[in-house]
């Protein structure tokens, strides 16, 4: 039976003479990706195949990764890549390890150099692809979230919502290229213990703080705790390679908020659809006690 008929020739042909013959294939559970992503394992040996019907990762593998010297470590490896009509295809590094769960609620040190090394290397610089993702937060998505609430509640937020909605254009202004997608299920840990950020179609231009707040799982603390600690580890980071940072601790962490509560917004806008009820609920409500404590 040929494991690998779902492949295009061109795939087929490079696992099998790169590796041999494959043992197994497994699906992927929890991939964006529209098309799918599969592990491939092999006698000594497991790969990753994705397929994608939009070509940004595509694109950032083949045009924007070797443009990231030291940042390039903390990506996975590309073997191999394919594109087929409206289908592309990557073949990449299978990373062995998930990041520990106890990271997730950490101001990680790993995580947050690899960041650092990321958005330094790519500051000021535009990306070398068309048509990527672009961050926004707009009237639509506002009055989108709003219409989740019930009416007394959507009442209550909408003017927060809108001061938000406005303070937060700041995050969209192109400082460097970012992942807009770390949070803690996109990093994996090799056997060496390095880290490594993968999923990324996503990739986009915008400030530095996206990325710090989207690798605190949920909708981050309710002291701002751990907001602050990402903030000062990082800022600490760049005045350590002797690099001034444009803004201040305080506007990074307010950055780092306003990000957070973005990205849990846009969350809500392209998945209420899907979640459990339970769920949809809990962040409802979490989104709504961070605004009310905002300003």
């Amino acid at each position: 039976m040929n494991l690998l008929k779902q492949f295009p020739q061109s795939i087929q042909q490079f696992l099998i003479e790169s590796y041999g013959k494959p043992l197994f294939i497994h699906k992927l559970n929890g991939i964006k990706a529209e098309g799918g992503c599969y592990r491939v394992g092999f006698s000594n040996h497991s790969i990753i195949v994705k397929q994608m019907t939009k070509p940004q990762e595509y694109l950032f593998y083949n045009k924007c990764s070797s443009l990231l010297k030291e940042f390039n470590k903390h990506i996975p490896s590309l073997y191999w890549s394919y594109k087929d009509e409206n289908k592309y295809w990557i073949v990449v590094e299978d990373i062995p390890y998930a990041l520990p769960k106890e990271r997730w609620r950490k101001a990680d040190e790993q995580v947050l150099r690899a960041l650092f090394l990321f958005h330094t290397e790519s500051w000021g610089k535009s990306l070398p692809i068309e048509n990527f993702y672009i961050p926004k937060w707009d009237h639509r998505l506002t009055e989108s979230v709003l219409a989740l609430y019930s009416d007394k509640t959507g009442n209550q937020l909408q003017l927060l919502l809108i001061k938000t909605q406005e303070d937060s254009q700041q995050l969209f202004k192109p400082y460097c290229w970012i992942s807009a997608d770390t949070n803690p299920t996109n990093w994996g840990v090799r056997k060496d213990g390095s880290v490594v950020l993968f999923d990324w179609e996503r990739i986009s231009c915008g400030s530095p703080a996206i990325d710090l707040s989207i690798i605190m799982p949920g909708l981050g603390t309710p002291d701002n705790s751990l907001e602050l600690s990402i903030a000062k580890k990082y800022l600490k980071m760049w005045s350590s390679a002797g690099l001034d940072f444009p803004i201040s601790e305080r506007k990074l962490l307010w950055q780092i908020k306003l990000a957070k509560i973005w990205s849990v917004v846009e969350f809500l806008d392209n998945t209420a659809d899907t979640l459990v009820a339970d769920a949809f609920q809990e962040i409802l409500s979490g989104l709504a006690e961070k605004l009310y404590k905002l300003y």
